[in-house]
């Protein structure tokens, strides 16, 4: 793992899922950088959970340590990884969105995927737009977050270059 990462799998039973919250936010103050809760079934039909960590390799011992004081780990398992990363670029832009005869501006954060030159997404920051939708329910216009979303990143996706504005009439 030349990344200076670790991969960690460790299987859970027996375990509330309050409890696994609190694992969770434990788990992201030792600097994990993803954690994925996955419910499985175990023999007997029994309710489990398969817990992965992306830790940095400074923090295995201390992962190992939550894993098995907070939820009952008897070991785990470091699994052998090569993360592959796309090219993840960061954009602001002025979003105008009109509907129903209401328009509203906000700044708005996007990223891009991309493969080289090939851009293969864009993903609107899900805040900026749940605000935007939130003020124009505030101003009298109903606007779906769902809506907002497809329109906002079906543009920019499309788009040869990442403008700094952009228009909508919805």
């Amino acid at each position: 793992m030349s990344d200076g990462l670790r991969l960690i799998m460790a299987q859970v039973d027996d375990v509330p899922g309050e409890l696994m919250g609190e694992f969770i936010g434990r788990a992201e103050a030792l600097g994990a950088r993803n954690v994925q809760v996955v419910p499985s079934l175990t023999k007997k039909n029994r309710p489990a959970y398969l817990v992965y960590l992306d830790v940095p390799a400074a923090a295995e011992a201390a992962a190992g340590r939550l894993l098995a004081a907070e939820l009952g780990c008897w070991g785990y398992r470091v699994l052998a990884a090569e993360h592959r990363h796309f090219d993840i670029g960061r954009h602001e832009l002025e979003l105008t969105v009109h509907r129903g005869g209401i328009t509203h501006r906000a700044a708005l954060r996007a990223k891009t995927i991309a493969d080289g030159a090939e851009r293969l997404r864009v993903k609107a920051e899900h805040d900026d737009l749940a605000a935007a939708c939130a003020a124009l329910r505030g101003a009298g216009a109903e606007l779906p977050l769902a809506v907002l979303k497809a329109a906002v990143e079906s543009r920019l996706t499309g788009a040869d270059a990442l403008p700094a504005t952009l228009e909508l009439h919805l």
